[in-house]
């Protein structure tokens, strides 16, 4: 900075301390830079580009010929602008060869304020005024310490294709407002308006302010369709939640999740898998981030990555903000299988104990009752009494009870898997002359699902459960049961009787199939029906279960 202080002493600012003020911008610049690790090779390129002026005013000094002020403003004017050019390739090497996406976009930046440092000098030479040229000569220097300085220091740089769409829009946005101005000032002066000038200036200040909305919505719609919009909305929440209900598969939690965190960070594709083991990706290059709830793995979290060196910043740091609600929904969704496949245990083994029980009854209590039922029927046929026909009726109706009874807990009628023809024979073996029982069922879609096998036995059981209780209880004339297909692969019951009714005091078998309809993620109610009778409805998934 020393010429730069001579030449403040003198008259007249010259020249050439003028272009000596822009050189001190680097030696600021070289302070920033010489001690980080990264930048410390350019910091000293900086720092000896910073002692130019000293180095040409030594030059001009042991010139003998001229007075020194003059020999510095000459060699500055024929030597200026080759000396710049020699400190930008300078800079050029210090830079050294980019590494990854961020020291290219660094690389791309500095070879911009390159062009408009060295461009600006030019065109302030063409200008052919010496002080003009000095002063776009410090300032450029001034700029291109200040803009690189910039660069070199953040950690995160956009694609220089974003401020350029900047940059367009401000200019396509004058250019539109500029060229309204000129025609509403053109129309004015033809049409012989006062003040057309003004006119055209009001024209081209409206159009400038209007136009500057549509900038920003166009800036902010590229943005988040590049990286996605970086925050979550309740609009956006309510739209990902909407379809989940305590009756949906946990499972599709994590789909519901996974679009969410592509929604918010702006990845094509985002899936998000259970287990502790590393999930393997046969097609694509996948980013892999760990879900982890209090120490353990509980899951991963990949994104499909559109460059090869990974994801652009905002967007990692998107992905990051989700990963702790993204590990909770999978832990979640953890538990909730595990309780399903806990439940499914149950219900394995209490079929095991029906099957034990029906061994019992019918290889034990069966023969009992048949034994004793053929005794009295010969007893009766020679000695008939009052009490032994009556012992032979009861003895009909318990064998009558214990064979629904058996079919109750393991109906072999079902294991054609006809559900239909097993529901119309059960129906028939309740049937009497004293009371109507109807069936009405509807076709499985053949496009749908199948119906599992435990769904099946609920659905056969509840029918049994649900005529008998009529008819034990309600002594009714009237009994249907309707069996529908319903939305949402849903299957619903419905047993209907005009007996009695009254309030319903749930026993040991409405209470099995209510457990047994919850564990399958479906519902059974029982209550009174209008104007007479009872009314019980179960609803059922098709599937059963989380498997």
């Amino acid at each position: 900075m020393l010429p730069v202080f001579a030449g403040l002493n003198l008259d007249r600012l010259p020249t050439a301390a003028t272009v000596s003020a822009g050189w001190g911008a680097l030696g600021l610049a070289a302070g920033l830079l010489v001690d980080r690790p990264d930048t410390r090779r350019l910091g000293w390129v900086f720092a000896a580009c910073a002692a130019i002026p000293a180095v040409v005013g030594g030059v001009a000094l042991i010139q003998d010929d001229d007075l020194p002020w003059v020999a510095f403003a000459r060699l500055w004017d024929r030597f200026g602008l080759l000396t710049i050019a020699v400190a930008l390739l300078a800079i050029a090497w210090a830079v050294g060869r980019p590494r990854d996406r961020m020291s290219r976009r660094r690389l791309v930046w500095l070879a911009f304020w390159a062009a408009v440092l060295f461009g600006s000098v030019m065109g302030g030479r063409l200008t052919a005024d010496e002080g003009r040229a000095a002063l776009v000569t410090m300032i450029g220097l001034w700029t291109f310490a200040a803009a690189t300085s910039r660069v070199l220091l953040v950690r995160e740089l956009r694609p220089i294709v974003e401020p350029l769409i900047d940059a367009a829009l401000v200019v396509g946005a004058v250019a539109v407002s500029a060229a309204l101005g000129v025609g509403a000032r053109a129309v004015g002066r033809w049409s012989g308006l006062p003040s057309p000038d003004a006119s055209g200036a009001f024209v081209a200040v409206a159009a400038a302010a209007m136009s500057w909305p549509l900038g920003i919505w166009i800036r902010r719609t590229y943005l988040e369709r590049r990286y996605g919009p970086g925050v979550l909305t309740p609009a956006d929440v309510a739209l990902i939640t909407a379809g989940l209900h305590r009756e949906a598969d946990p499972r599709e939690l994590l789909a519901k999740a996974a679009t969410l965190v592509a929604a918010a960070s702006g990845h094509r594709e985002v899936s998000i898998v259970l287990g502790a083991d590393e999930p393997d990706h046969p097609g694509g290059l996948f980013l892999n981030h760990a879900l982890v709830v209090a120490g353990d793995r509980v899951g991963t979290l990949s994104v499909r990555l559109e460059h090869p060196e990974g994801p652009e910043p905002r967007q990692s740091r998107m992905v990051t903000q989700l990963l702790p609600t993204v590990s909770l929904v999978a832990r979640a969704v953890g538990l909730a299988i595990e309780a399903e496949h806990a439940r499914q245990d149950v219900a394995r083994e209490r079929d095991l104990e029906r099957s034990r029980i029906l061994g019992d009854l019918h290889d034990g209590v069966g023969p009992v009752l048949a034994g004793l039922s053929m005794r009295v029927q010969a007893a009766l046929r020679r000695d008939p009494t009052p009490l032994l026909e009556a012992l032979s009726n009861e003895l009909a109706d318990c064998r009558g009870d214990l064979r629904r009874i058996v079919s109750g807990l393991t109906p072999s009628a079902l294991h054609d898997g006809d559900l239909a023809e097993a529901l119309t024979r059960l129906v028939e073996s309740f049937a009497s002359e004293d009371r109507s029982i109807s069936l009405r069922t509807e076709p499985w879609p053949t496009s749908g699902p199948a119906l599992t096998p435990e769904v099946t036995v609920a659905v056969y059981r509840c029918v049994a459960e649900g005529i008998t209780n009529a008819l034990r209880h309600g002594n009714p004339s009237r009994v249907t049961v309707d069996v529908r297909i319903a939305v949402a692969g849903r299957i619903e019951v419905d047993v209907r009787d005009d007996g009695t009714g009254g309030n319903v005091v749930p026993g040991v078998g409405l209470t099995s199939l209510l457990r047994r309809a919850e564990q399958l993620g479906g519902r059974l109610k029982v209550e009174s029906a209008q104007p007479t009778g009872v009314h019980l409805h179960v609803e059922l998934p098709v599937a059963g279960a989380v498997a």
